[in-house]
Order: structure tokens, then C-alpha cells, then sequence
């Protein structure tokens, strides 16, 4: 019995201890944990000389009543943006000038100015693992002035989306291209003739386009499947539409390995102003280059050759010169206007000088060498006016 009764008093004695150890794991109320502290900071300067020197932010330690592990997240604010500059386990964060800059500089996050001095606002974090949101508290901000620089970064180059099938003789590298919209958007548009390839070898016996997107001049890559959930997986099926001309609106994962596709069906594409005889109708444009004789040689190649060219054009005979503009479906809700070279949506109108005869036109396709350099990324639809016999 003495043996029952040492294990009755040694078990109590545990579940005693346990207990202990319970309310010593125990956060303490929400309501009592007080806030982490953001301590000040100095003025911060970047220069290229500095570009490797480490800045430290720093706060107090969090009591969550107990020795918890907290996490520390720090974040900076500019204007009505903010973005978190780090997460850590101790009461500092240290980072380089170099990635502060571009930290700060992003244009998609903070959009602090370049070769600026700008006070932005820092604050932090504590939180601890499994915890409610009542456990998060967050310090008050604290004001810096940082000097920044031009971001160190790899510029932003559009990317083009290449609209590979058998309307243009399935070849990626001369396919028709829709260029991504704004910088690492995944999101791309353009105007494409999506045409059935009728009268060349790749027709096909159902009288539809068929046709993939190729993140590359290559097949690498290439997505098709269902328009709405696209992939890259395997040999994807084709895409297919009837013939005809379409606004095509892509949006990519960051992967490039899924998508989604849409389009709208473009009934003309013209160009309106007064040097095309008024601001009431427009002069509707055609794919330049489209071979009219199917039994002629070369009418595949010449076929292929307009689809993939991805230009308008129009002839205004008696022209008077004067102002105009580009539109689609004789509507100002996509128009587009600036200079001939660099087409914007919306743009201010243009002005055509000659007289007689004049050919206008619009591309579409862009000069892909060109503007896989040009960091200032214009806009890759350009147009033409000219003499015309």
C-alpha cells in the first residue's frame, strides 16, 4: 500500500508541475502587452560610394508574459503607400543602402522619387506564433529623411507575347505579338487578324484559327488549352476562334507557366480627322500586304507575311492634310493619338501636311530589337503617313 501511496503523491506532484509549466507558457492578456517602441533614426544618405554599407533599425523588446518567440516585422511608408522591409526574431533589422534604395524606389511598391531627399515613415511589428490578431501590436511610426539615387536594379523591358498558329504558318519567331501593358504586369494586349489559313497548307477542315501564345521566339513554353485556365503542361491543345479581327487581352502567372486569355471581336479599324475628310466618319483601314489570288505561288507566303505584319492601311485620295487620329469600330473608347512613332491610347490628335494622295498606316507588331533595349519603354504601336501614287 505505501508503494500505491509514494505513486498517488509522485503523480501528484507532476500534474502540479505541469500546471506550473502551463501558466508559464501563458501569454499575458492582449490588453496589457504594450506595443513595440520604434526607436529614431538618423538622416540616411545613399550615394554610389555607399551602396554597400548596412543601416540598422532598431525597437525594444516585446514582454508577452512570457519567453516567447516573437517575430518583428518593419515596414516603411510613403504617401499612401507602404511596403515591409524585413522580418525579424530580434529588436534590429539591418539591411544595405544599396537594398533600402531600391526598396524605396520601386515604382510598383514605395515610389519614392530618385535623386531625392523624402522624409518616408517606419514602424514595426510583434507578433507571436498561433496567436490572434489581438497578440499583433504595432508601434507608432517615426520619421526619416533619406537621400535616395537612381534604383540599382535591372531595368524593366516590355516583354512581347508571340501569337504563334497556323494562320501565319505556325513560327513563333514571325508571329504576331501583343506586348505586356505596364511594368512586370503579366498582362498583355494587342490587335491581331486571326485568319483560318484558307488556300495555304495549313488549313484546317473546320474553317477555324488555331493558335497558342509563346512567351519566346520559340516553342519553349508555349500555352494553350481552355482560354480561361491555360497552361504550359504537356503539348497544350490549341486555342480556336473564328476568323477574324481581335483585340486579345492576356494575363500571365509570374511563372509564365498559367494563364488566362480573352478577346473582342474588332468590327474596323480606321483612321478620322479632318485630313481624311471630317471628324463624322472614319476611313476604314485593311491588313496591308493581303494577297488577293489564292491560286497564285507565292499567295501562302504572302499570306503569312500580312498576318504576321500586323499593319493597317488606308489611302485617302484628295487628301487636304490636316489632323487626325487612329480608332477602332468607329468609336472613341480605343483611340489613340502623340506621334507617329510611339502611338498612346488617348493621345493628342496628329497632323498629316500632304496633300493628294496619302497612305496611313498603323502597326501593331513594334521593332522587337528595338524596344528590348529601350528602358524607357514606349509604346510599341507606330504609325506611317506618306505619299501614295
Amino acid at each position: 500500500m505505501k508503494f500505491l501511496k509514494y505513486i498517488s503523491i509522485a503523480v501528484a506532484a507532476l500534474m502540479a508541475f505541469s500546471c506550473q509549466e502551463v501558466d508559464k507558457m501563458q501569454a499575458a492578456p492582449a490588453e496589457d502587452v504594450v506595443a513595440p517602441v520604434m526607436n529614431p533614426h538618423s538622416d540616411i544618405t545613399i550615394d554610389e560610394d555607399t551602396l554597400n554599407n548596412e543601416v540598422t533599425f532598431s525597437w525594444n523588446e516585446v514582454d508577452y508574459g512570457y519567453p516567447a518567440a516573437v517575430s518583428y516585422c518593419l515596414f516603411a511608408v510613403y504617401g499612401d503607400n507602404e511596403i515591409q522591409l524585413g522580418e525579424s526574431y530580434t529588436t534590429s533589422y539591418t539591411m544595405t543602402k544599396e537594398a533600402l534604395n531600391n526598396a524605396l524606389v520601386n515604382t510598383k511598391t514605395l515610389a519614392v522619387p530618385e535623386d531625392a531627399t523624402t522624409m518616408i515613415y517606419l514602424y514595426v511589428t510583434s507578433t507571436i506564433s498561433a496567436s490572434s490578431e489581438a497578440y499583433t501590436k504595432r508601434s507608432d511610426a517615426v520619421s526619416v529623411n533619406v537621400t535616395t539615387i537612381k534604383s540599382t536594379s535591372a531595368p524593366w523591358i516590355r516583354r512581347p507575347l508571340y501569337v504563334a498558329g497556323n494562320y501565319q504558318g505556325w513560327a513563333p519567331d514571325k508571329a504576331p505579338i501583343i506586348w505586356e501593358t505596364a511594368e512586370n504586369s503579366d498582362r498583355y494586349e494587342g490587335l491581331v487578324y486571326l485568319g483560318n489559313a484558307a488556300g495555304t497548307p495549313n488549313y484546317i477542315d473546320d474553317n477555324l484559327c488555331h493558335f497558342k501564345f509563346c512567351p519566346n521566339p520559340n516553342w519553349t513554353g508555349n500555352l494553350g488549352g481552355d482560354p480561361k485556365g491555360m497552361t504550359t503542361e504537356g503539348d497544350p491543345a490549341h486555342i480556336t476562334v473564328e476568323e477574324g479581327m481581335y483585340w486579345l487581352t492576356v494575363e500571365l502567372t509570374p511563372d509564365h507557366l498559367t494563364g488566362t486569355v480573352s478577346w473582342k471581336k474588332v468590327e474596323k479599324i480606321g483612321v478620322i480627322g479632318t485630313a481624311v475628310g471630317g471628324w463624322e466618319t472614319d476611313l476604314d483601314m485593311t491588313l496591308a500586304g493581303m494577297p488577293t489570288d489564292p491560286s497564285a505561288a507565292d499567295y501562302a507566303d504572302r499570306y503569312y507575311a500580312a498576318m504576321c505584319g500586323q499593319t493597317w492601311e488606308a489611302i485617302m485620295t484628295g487628301c487636304q492634310g490636316g489632323e487626325f487620329k487612329y480608332r477602332l469600330n468607329g468609336a472613341w473608347d480605343t483611340n489613340w493619338g502623340g506621334t507617329l512613332e510611339h502611338l498612346v491610347q488617348g493621345g493628342d490628335n496628329l497632323n498629316c501636311s500632304l496633300t493628294g494622295n496619302v497612305r496611313f498606316t498603323i502597326n501593331f507588331r513594334g521593332d522587337v530589337g528595338a524596344l528590348a533595349e529601350d528602358t524607357t519603354n514606349p509604346s510599341p504601336i507606330s504609325g506611317t503617313v506618306e505619299q501614295a501614287e
